[in-house]
């Protein structure tokens, strides 16, 4: 008779491989605590982390002395140097917060006066004639900016890969289509039941589930926060005009509401976001005709030369909107990282807003050390930060000269390097190389990266999936072998 294998052991296990999962994984790794990264979908940055402004806030938009203002101040000057030697783009392109009356007037005043009492570096009031020496191309209806230059903008995806890529590197664990369906408390452990047939235990447990994080801490105790999702609708476009913004533009409306952001992307193009409304259930990101008009219109607005700008495309994604169960109807702010704690060592991170891109790294440091406290482990000094791990066995060979996603320039060499490192779905290798992100939308190179997909993964060209959805076969991590 076949003895029953011995359930598997680790300090934490870390629920949901989004930026955040990913940041905790890989500092809780650097601290040498034995880390299982579980991840229900087929990739890691598959939910909230696949759609964002990927904007590096500078740390006016906080209240003065929050726990939010200095995380944000922190990884504003440490992210860089972090982005540096994972090879992640970077730009630190600087910001300008634009009104066009009065009443967007005093906010940028305000947002001044906080950000200097912040210590945020180089903040200036700008009139109309210097913003318009800055910007050429913004409308000359423009009144009053504020101008950060610590600003800068990632690439979204390669932020959360590489932090992924280099916890693995350090000894972390991940289980990919791995969704944790009950935890319960037996013997000093957590016990986590996986797809309501696996089992594994820690000794500390950290929630960042995103859009579903209350969920996952109803598993084990009923959370006090709870999130309604929201939709946010952007639009990509490749501006046909002399003077595109050269800064993220923020702007201030005279109307109710929030005014859209501009952002100068690391590989040329223009984002603009977001247009938020109540989150379909049946269709959860379908964009609309009216969200795209609008984010082009207020575009226009601000710089009018984009009106001759080729839309690329658009998307939506899911955003947390939380609320306190004692008090449904007050929307939660989010002037602090919303972490509630159970006196057994689990730690649910729920409602993590903007700016939670920003903070992930320090928000990882964070929980990191309260983990340590919990096992009693002291504060070590962390692991150094591996240099990126090189996968290009194709770099000396046809394959580096082949291009295959003609839009992006995205040769068949560096599409078989991202399968390498754990692309398993035509988005993942997408988020992996920008193959598929130009005006085709990878009409051209779907079907090639697909066959290279069904090669590499032994399974029929059919069976893969743009974006995995439910369909998962396969456990792996990062994969392939380094060259010398």
């Amino acid at each position: 008779m076949k003895k029953d294998l011995p359930i598997p052991l680790f300090d934490t296990a870390v629920i949901g491989g989004g930026l955040l999962g990913c940041f905790c994984a890989l500092n809780l790794s650097r601290r040498s605590v034995s880390t299982l990264l579980l991840e229900k979908r087929e990739d890691v940055c598959t939910g909230i982390s696949r759609a964002n402004t990927a904007v590096i806030y500078p740390g006016y938009d906080n209240h003065p002395g929050s726990l939010k203002t200095s995380l944000t101040l922190k990884a504003n000057r440490e992210l860089e140097e972090f982005c540096r030697k994972r090879e992640v783009a970077f730009l630190r392109c600087g910001s300008l917060l634009v009104s066009c009356g009065p009443k967007g007037d005093r906010t940028v005043e305000k947002k001044y006066r906080q950000g200097m009492e912040n210590g945020v570096p180089g903040l200036r009031l700008l009139p109309r004639q210097e913003l318009l020496c800055l910007e050429p191309g913004l409308t000359p209806q423009v009144t009053l900016g504020l101008y950060a230059p610590s600003t800068a903008t990632v690439h979204p995806w390669e932020l959360g890969i590489a932090a992924w890529e280099a916890a693995g590197e350090l000894g972390c664990e991940t289980r990919f289509c791995s969704e944790v369906t009950a935890i319960r408390r037996e013997e000093g452990y957590f016990c986590l039941e996986i797809n309501q047939n696996r089992l594994v235990r820690s000794r500390t447990i950290v929630n960042c589930a995103g859009i579903l994080a209350d969920r996952v801490q109803g598993l084990y105790r009923e959370p006090q926060i709870r999130i309604r999702p929201e939709l946010a609708e952007y639009l990509l476009l490749e501006p046909k005009v002399r003077h595109a913004p050269g800064h993220i533009i923020f702007s201030e409306t005279e109307e109710e509401g929030k005014g859209i952001t501009l952002v100068p992307t690391v590989n040329g193009k223009l984002l603009a976001g977001a247009v938020s409304r109540p989150a379909n259930a049946e269709s959860p990101l379908a964009t609309s005709f009216a969200g795209c008009e609008k984010l082009y219109r207020e575009s226009e607005r601000l710089f009018p030369g984009l009106s001759g700008s080729t839309r690329v495309r658009s998307f939506a994604g899911l955003r947390p909107n939380p609320y306190r169960t004692d008090s449904p109807r007050m929307r939660l702010c989010g002037l602090e990282p919303l972490v509630t704690e159970t006196e057994n060592g689990m730690i649910s991170l729920i409602g993590i807003k903007t700016p939670g891109l920003t903070c992930a790294d320090e928000l990882g440091k964070l929980i990191s050390c309260r983990i340590l406290e919990f096992l009693d482990r002291g504060n070590a000094e962390p692991k150094e930060l591996p240099p990126r791990r090189r996968y290009r066995k194709y770099l000396d060979g046809p394959e580096y000269r082949r291009i295959l996603c003609r839009c992006e320039q995205v040769t068949e060499g560096e599409i078989r390097d991202a399968i390498q490192r754990g692309a398993v779905t035509l988005d993942g290798v997408k988020r992996r190389t920008g193959s598929g992100m130009g005006l085709c939308q990878g009409s051209y190179c779907s079907a090639k990266i697909a066959a290279l997909l069904a090669e590499h993964l032994s399974v029929p060209c059919g069976q893969i999936t743009k974006d995995g959805g439910n369909s998962c076969y396969l456990a792996h991590g990062p994969g392939g072998t380094e060259d010398d």
